[in-house]
């Protein structure tokens, strides 16, 4: 599989830049080719910054749901999963919150990881909310509770995509093949 590999919250020429690309091309291919666009930001010159601000990665994977969106038909099949791997809370996290719901009718599912020590505490409670309306397609992990058993990270940071992606293709009178 195809993934875009973006990051946020880095210095480059004195500049904190809030979304670049990871990696010298627009996609990598399988996990070995995200890793490897990850990896190399860390051997380029950009320098870890914050504020967490995760609102124009989040545009940009609404950008290409769009254009999944527009062309959902019986034979067309497509949906985003945006994964967010954060060392710290969201500086504007009513911000991310509003922007999130309001990308609630795109073929999009947001999934954040907390890594690190920060407080998490209410991207916990966003993600633990049951209205969808209301939380609109977010789950929130924290990575420490789990880093021990990946299968039981896994599962808890995927549980509620597969309802997501069968909500957003029935809402449209797409059943599945």
């Amino acid at each position: 599989a195809h993934s875009s590999v973006w990051g946020f919250g880095a210095k480059y020429d004195g500049m904190v830049r809030h979304i670049f690309q990871c990696g010298n091309a627009p996609e990598a291919n399988g996990v070995e080719g995200v890793l490897d666009a990850y990896r190399s930001v860390f051997e380029s010159d950009f320098i870890m910054s914050g504020p967490t601000v995760i609102d124009l990665v989040i545009k940009k994977a609404a950008s290409r749901s769009k254009r999944f969106h527009a062309a959902a038909s019986q034979s067309s099949k497509k949906y985003c999963i945006l994964l967010v791997l954060t060392d710290g809370m969201v500086s504007d996290l009513a911000s991310t919150k509003n922007l999130v719901r309001a990308f609630r009718g795109l073929p999009l599912s947001v999934v954040v990881v907390g890594i690190g020590r920060a407080d998490f505490t209410e991207m916990q409670q966003w993600s633990d909310v049951a209205d969808i309306q209301e939380r609109g397609r977010f789950t929130f992990v924290e990575f420490r509770e789990l880093q021990f058993d990946s299968k039981a990270l896994s599962r808890k940071a995927l549980e509620k995509v597969p309802h997501e992606v069968v909500g957003y293709f029935l809402d449209r009178d797409i059943l599945p093949s």
